[in-house]
């Protein structure tokens, strides 16, 4: 028996991995419910669903400048579409079969990255590293939640493993990092570091057909701006001078050079004391076996961190490229002392944690438990009074369902004086974010009649925090 037999041999088969993949995103498919971050909703979930149906939905700055790519919300709405011929209405239950669809795409680097321990760079131990990868709530987050980012982190992963394989493999890595691009526009930046690795290796002719793999993506996404906005790639080259140059990202919470470092590469690779020797071993390993993934995933973080606006989601794709270099050097460093095994534990537990999160957690359920409540009231007719909030504390349109648009923010200390100027018609709906309207802030308190209060699981946060009032 060869080595690659053996190794073949003591592995799971490849759709046994990919059994195992989908089932662990099962509990994700089914229970993690809502959004995480505002964008989530309000720039990807709500515009498909507008494409989908014509519904109504709050047109954010972004699309209204013209900064967003139609690519994901497209293919969003068509499975919107989809589930409308199979009569699913519910939109929970929507959301839960859009989230199967994307758990269905995310096998793609998980098949990619057996073929490299199993196929490519046979490993002698490949059960760990391909539990840890399949397993990880870093990759279950990315694969099943619906978002533009989250699906092309997804994607580039896949770009990533794919450019190590043979033969046609290197374009295929092309083709995903290209529909990854249309997805989020920074995911090109892996690209240069892809096709440096190849031609450092002198894999020339890979380099070439990964090169020509991206280019579909790149037609995809400047014919549809040229048809939409009139210009080849108009929503790149506005996001750019929208965000870097006019200095949209600055009104953000802003974070030093060292965020990502610290919040994320560290954790993500337990590469902390006392074990730091065992984990920078593995590290090193499994460079050397993805070299594409290791660069790919350093240059992205290195250049993004010279950006003050940052977040965690932002580094999605990178971190996970980290996992599966990560993962590899599990496999292939031989040693096994007291550190080695700690730092095992450690990964499970930091990656075990993050699949339950990722897994469990209702993002913004206040948000998105109030505006279920109020779906096809006939308040929604009228005025939506929202205080202390706008159009995205309502927990997205899609949720919601109103005949229009017709969200109207009001700060608390104004509300009395809005209330007597002109209050809302009969009937009329008064959300307050945060805390209860109290007597001294509203005129005829005795007229609002409350419906219900809404907090976020486990009621953590105040500022998910929804009571909805009618005004009678």
């Amino acid at each position: 028996m060869t080595a690659r037999s053996a190794v073949a041999a003591a592995a799971w088969s490849l759709p046994t991995y990919l059994l195992l993949g989908y089932l662990l995103r099962v509990p994700a498919i089914l229970f993690a419910d809502g959004y995480d971050f505002l964008d989530q909703q309000f720039q990807y979930v709500d515009p498909a669903w507008h494409l989908a149906t014509g519904g109504a939905w709050h047109q954010p700055w972004e699309w209204i400048d013209g900064l967003r790519s139609h690519v994901y919300p497209g293919l969003l709405a068509g499975i919107f579409r989809g589930l409308g011929w199979f009569g699913l209405e519910e939109p929970m239950w929507q959301l839960r079969a859009v989230r199967a669809v994307h758990a269905a795409i995310s096998l793609l680097p998980l098949g990619l990255f057996w073929l490299v321990v199993v196929r490519w760079r046979p490993q002698a131990r490949t059960r760990m590293p391909l539990l840890l990868f399949a397993g990880s709530g870093l990759l279950v987050a990315n694969g099943v939640q619906p978002s533009g980012p989250a699906l092309g982190a997804t994607l580039a992963v896949a770009a990533a493993l794919a450019v190590h394989g043979p033969r046609w493999f290197p374009l295929l890595g092309g083709l995903c990092l290209g529909l990854a691009f249309c997805c989020r526009f920074q995911e090109a930046l892996f690209g240069p570091a892809l096709l440096a690795v190849l031609v450092g290796q002198r894999r020339r002719g890979a380099a070439a057909w990964f090169a020509v793999g991206c280019v579909p993506g790149i037609l995809l996404q400047g014919l549809l701006d040229l048809h939409l906005h009139g210009a080849f790639l108009a929503t790149v080259w506005n996001y750019v001078d929208g965000n870097l140059i006019d200095g949209a990202a600055a009104k953000w919470r802003q974070q030093p050079w060292w965020f990502y470092l610290v919040a994320g590469v560290l954790p993500v690779l337990a590469l902390v004391p006392p074990w730091f020797g065992a984990a920078w071993r593995r590290c090193v390993a499994g460079a050397r076996i993805l070299p594409g993934a290791a660069a790919a995933a350093l240059l992205h973080l290195a250049l993004h961190s010279c950006i003050g606006r940052k977040a965690i989601r932002f580094e999605h794709g990178a971190l996970a490229l980290l996992v599966a270099v990560l993962a590899v050097g599990l496999a292939a460093v031989a040693t096994d002392d007291r550190w080695a095994r700690w730092h095992r534990r450690a990964l499970f537990a930091v990656h075990g944690g993050w699949f339950l999160y990722a897994s469990f957690w209702f993002g913004n359920a206040g948000a998105v438990n109030a505006a279920l409540a109020l779906r096809g009231d006939a308040g929604l007719a009228a005025e939506l009074l929202i205080v202390d909030g706008d159009a995205t504390a309502i927990g997205g349109f899609f949720y919601l369902r109103p005949p229009a648009d017709r969200t109207v923010s009001v700060a608390r200390a104004e509300l009395r004086e809005r209330l007597q100027r002109s209050p809302p018609a009969p009937g009329g709906l008064v959300v307050a974010v945060r805390e209860p309207l109290a007597a001294g802030e509203v005129h005829g308190l005795e007229r609002l009649e409350p419906v219900g209060s809404f907090a976020g699981m486990f009621d953590l946060r105040r500022g998910d925090r929804r009571y909805v009032y009618r005004w009678r």
